[in-house]
């Protein structure tokens, strides 16, 4: 059964965690298509990559 955003979770956890999560992140993502996801993770993936090397460098 889902939830809606106007009823609170029954999982006092879940309950706990819900406040922290963007959901309008979420629903922009579920609009793409799955190979729109995997590029922009990939694009994240390269990112990351270029700030840990440029680290690497900065600590020489």
């Amino acid at each position: 059964m889902a939830q809606n955003d106007r009823t609170a979770p029954a999982d006092p956890v879940v309950a706990a965690y819900l406040k922290d999560v963007d959901r309008s992140l979420l629903r922009s993502n579920l609009r793409l298509s799955p190979e729109e996801r995997i590029r922009k993770l990939q694009d994240f993936v390269r990112t990351l990559a270029v700030l840990r090397e440029a680290g690497r460098r900065a600590k020489r």
